[in-house]
């Protein structure tokens, strides 16, 4: 396969912030592939643009496809990617890939890629999977949420309230999530608490309760959805730790109903959040430390059995952080997002060395999203167990609805 034509134009995110997507042909075949953007990042994760700004990292991508186009340089493999990262690196040397921006990378990487599997005459999936047999992951819905994601002054602490249904049955799985959002809904709008009905960048529900209640709200609800559905479902919850961490404290601005404002140090934190996984009987908690707290994560582990204690600001899936998170037991599963890191063989030799060391990977979506479902390709060409995209919304509905059609697919 070989570029015949490419442009890189700018559009805006679910947070309405401008990103670049780029549409790349070879010949009759065309495709378009474009980059999010988190909010609340990883103090390792890549530089999103150029420090000179996205208008630059456009720049860039037209100019390097062209130089791609002109040389015929030809696509055949998932491995022939480095083709496009040794050319790159020419022009910039950074560790975060700040001269060209990483997203910029990462959105040729995928249009290339999506080409690659077409001109195999293959969906994206198929081809990542390289006969191996499928594997639909579990969908993690986001229910209610605040932190960093929600702009409003008063807001829980912690950034996600997720649920995490038992089922290997996606559709099912999807349609749990979606149950469990509009109880919430209802139960918020009708207790009257304290909801003003603002949505997180996830579009996850965003009470300004303190962490203890909205968590005692969603046991409730997961209670609630159980009886009703006759489905298990795990409860979790995402930190995000770094993001009150005053560097010698955890700053919780909403502690409780009678304390507004709470420092807890990092010894108290960990017993904090330990004592809510046993409380409500947690199986996920993501973040629960800041990023260099990888002694703060082993004490968790040690503390939490049948929990998942997962590294995403931690890890920002690179793999030396994962190298000494393992050598720590820091952690037993890891968040992967491909625009991390930028580069695709850097994120599928993340995901590799998790596997064989049995830390379990979870595909994440960012909180400023685009229509890309190429997500729902990854998860299920890379065989990755659960994915988190979001329940409601344009941007999260792409990657759920993809990969409802996935499994249709591979059922009949």
């Amino acid at each position: 396969m070989q570029l015949t034509n490419f442009v890189a134009r700018k559009i805006y995110n679910s947070r309405k912030e401008a990103t670049i997507e780029v549409i790349a042909e070879s010949h009759d075949k065309k495709v378009m592939a474009s980059a999010p953007s988190g909010k609340s990042k990883g103090k390792y994760e890549v530089q999103d643009f150029s420090v000179r700004g996205i208008d630059f990292s456009i720049s860039f991508l037209n100019v390097f496809g062209k130089r791609l186009i002109n040389e015929k340089i030809s696509f055949e493999t998932f491995a022939d990617l480095e083709k496009i990262e040794a050319i790159a690196r020419k022009y910039d040397q950074t560790k975060n890939w700040a001269f060209i921006g990483g997203n910029a990378l990462y959105v040729i990487e995928t249009a290339v890629l999506k080409l690659i599997a077409m001109s195999h005459e293959q969906e994206l999936w198929q081809f990542l999977l390289e006969g191996k047999h499928p594997l639909m992951p579990v969908p993690i819905g986001n229910v209610m949420g605040g932190g960093a994601h929600v702009s409003a002054s008063k807001k829980v602490d912690w950034q996600e309230f997720l649920f995490i249904p038992r089922t290997t049955n996606f559709f099912e799985a999807k349609f749990v999530n979606e149950v469990a959002y509009k109880e919430a809904k209802k139960v918020l709008e009708d207790k009257d608490l304290e909801w003003n009905g603002k949505l997180s960048d996830e579009n996850a529900l965003a009470p300004t309760l303190d962490c203890e209640t909205t968590l005692a709200l969603a046991d409730s609800i997961r209670n609630t959805i159980q009886d009703k559905l006759g489905i298990s479902i795990g409860l979790g919850i995402d930190c995000a730790a770094t993001t009150f961490w005053t560097g010698v404290k955890y700053r919780y601005h909403n502690f409780s109903s009678t304390i507004k404002q709470k420092d807890l140090l990092p010894e108290q934190n960990s017993a904090f959040i330990v004592d809510m996984a046993r409380k409500y009987n947690l199986s996920y908690v993501e973040d629960p430390m800041h990023c260099e707290d990888f002694s703060g994560y082993a004490n968790i582990l040690r503390r939490l059995k049948n929990c998942f204690v997962v590294g995403d600001d931690l890890i920002c899936t690179r793999q030396e952080r994962l190298e000494k998170a393992i050598r720590e037991k820091a952690i037993n599963a890891i968040i992967i997002k491909p625009n991390q890191v930028a580069s695709l063989l850097e994120t599928k030799k993340t995901i590799d060395f998790a596997k064989k060391h049995e830390i379990v990977t979870i595909l994440s979506h960012r909180s400023g999203e685009t229509l890309d479902n190429v997500l729902a390709h990854f998860a299920v060409g890379w065989r990755i167990p659960f994915i988190k995209c979001g329940i409601v919304g344009s941007e999260r509905l792409a990657k759920l609805n993809e990969l409802l059609r996935i499994e249709r697919q591979i059922k009949e």
